[in-house]
């Protein structure tokens, strides 16, 4: 029932009004009475009525002063006012403060009632909707955890958000700083919903509920969106995980860290975790792997495959070179063929979700030209099914092939690889790709070396030389690289120190 604070200074009108008005009919109790706004106010506090009946005019406090001091501290309670003739001033100034149920004096119980019921009914409109927008709150946010978890998924696996996806994203992380790393922990076995909410819940009581802005659910992978301060922290906190979690699984987890990074390049710091659990695969005794570990290496010497310039490549040329780099950085480590067959078939799981073991071979090629058509066909890249097509085709294979040969040329390449005359070569060259053979090859040759400095600044020229296809004292390459990027090698190696942080002298 709702209960009602029944306010007049008459004393006679107020016991009237509480012995006529019906209030078990009307589904009412009368908590108390008052005489004056001051006296109503302590009432209001003690019993928190829904209704108050005031009368407006009133000594020490009258109506309008109690409904508007009421109005501050219990905005829900609903309020009918007592007027009486002449009292317009009154009446105006509650229509001012949105009072709508008026009850004329001398009081009349039918239409007391009438005007109650009317409250009544308001008071019902205003319970269902309330509980309708609890009802839809507690929905959303039942949903936000699986809202959060699409949207981590589709940042990792570089699908486009939708607009209404990054609105929500926005929402979320609104109040956040813009540094982020992952920590993504792995698993033997697949994880089952116990075994996900054991291994959140876990981590969350180590470093705080508020510290988990995200997490998304693979098979047997959870990755965790988490302040980019939290980094140095997290490795014994991580231990303390796997300890936790061993006691309650009796498995053995392994957990990778990204470095920082902006929501916008989720992926790249996915690809970094994948390619540490890659290589930290050859470890198996270690549990825990972060980038950092590596820093005594060449930057990037692990991260042998920059997996957002393959995916950016607009065309099968570009996706040539971006293989080609990437199997310049692994011979450069001294990987093998058959590592290397590992590391591509990883590639195409992380950048395509295809689950194909690459046969390695007797010849590099062979496996680079299996990795280049697979990830061709995915980006639906390929040379028309012409002859003139398969041809063009063929010629960008030789030439990365013989690239490190320094005999490398347009006579040398229709005379002892092609065999086929060289006017025509030229001429078929610059037909297809828009400029002539030997200005492809510099530009391919300056670009592979800019990409292997990035890799190992501190190469040396020779080694350089070696392996873009120029004499190895490195004259030549160092006057042909000034010429087309305006910096001697000197200049680009301090350039790239800088950029990644380090001492440049």
């Amino acid at each position: 029932m709702y209960k009602v604070l029944l306010v007049d200074d008459e004393e006679m009108e107020r016991e009237a009004m509480a012995e006529t008005i019906p209030w078990g009919k009307v589904g009412m109790e009368l908590a108390d009475m008052a005489w004056n706004g001051i006296e109503a106010l302590e009432k209001i506090r003690t019993h928190q009525p829904d209704i108050v009946i005031t009368d407006i005019k009133m000594p020490v406090m009258d109506g309008i002063e109690l409904i508007r001091k009421v109005r501050d501290l219990y905005p829900d309670i609903f309020f009918v006012v007592l007027s009486g003739y002449g009292e317009y001033e009154y009446t105006s100034k509650a229509m001012e403060l949105e009072i709508r149920h008026y009850i004329l004096k001398p009081c009349d119980v039918d239409k007391i009632v009438e005007v109650l019921l009317n409250v009544k009914k308001e008071l019902l409109i205003r319970e269902e909707k309330l509980k309708s927008e609890r009802e839809y709150q507690s929905s959303i946010q039942r949903m936000v955890p699986h809202i959060k978890e699409r949207i981590l998924f589709e940042l990792i696996t570089k699908k486009e958000l939708s607009v209404s996806d990054k609105i929500l994203l926005a929402n979320f992380t609104e109040d956040l700083a813009d540094d982020f790393i992952l920590l993504s922990v792995r698993t033997p076995n697949e994880y089952d919903q116990l075994d996900r909410f054991a291994l959140t819940n876990i981590l969350t009581e180590l470093i705080g509920e508020d510290q988990v802005y995200m997490s998304a659910g693979l098979k047997k992978e959870i990755v965790y969106l988490l302040p980019g301060r939290l980094a140095e922290q997290l490795k014994p906190l991580i231990a303390k995980v796997h300890n936790e979690y061993y006691k309650y699984k009796k498995i053995r987890l392994c957990s990778a860290v990204s470095k920082g990074g902006r929501l916008q390049e989720c992926f790249q710091l996915y690809c970094q975790i994948q390619e540490l659990f890659d290589f930290g695969s050859l470890e198996e005794k270690r549990e825990f792997f972060r980038y950092e570990m590596y820093e005594g290496e060449p930057e990037g010497s692990f991260m042998t495959v920059d997996y957002t310039r393959i995916q950016n490549a607009k065309n099968i040329e570009e996706l040539m070179f971006e293989i080609y780099c990437s199997f310049i950085k692994m011979e450069i480590q001294e990987i093998p063929l058959e590592r290397m067959a590992e590391v591509y078939s990883f590639v195409l799981k992380v950048l395509f979700g295809e689950e194909k073991e690459l046969k390695g071979s007797s010849h590099v090629w062979e496996l680079l030209e299996q990795v280049i058509e697979q990830c061709a066909f995915h980006m639906n890249f390929a040379f028309p099914d012409t002859k003139d097509g398969k041809r063009m085709k063929k010629i960008l294979y030789m030439i990365y092939r013989n690239i490190k040969n320094p005999d490398l040329n347009l006579q040398y390449m229709a005379q002892h690889v092609l065999f086929m005359n060289e006017d025509y070569l030229g001429r078929f060259f610059a037909k297809n790709m828009n400029q002539r053979f030997s200005a492809f090859l510099v530009r391919i040759r300056i670009c592979l070396v800019q990409r292997i400095l990035a890799f190992q600044p501190d190469m040396r020229v020779s080694q350089l030389a070696e392996q873009t296809g120029y004499p190895s004292d490195g004259q030549y390459l160092t006057k042909v690289f000034k010429k087309h990027t305006g910096m001697v090698l000197s200049e680009y190696r301090r350039y790239i120190k800088k950029n990644r942080g380090e001492d440049a002298e």
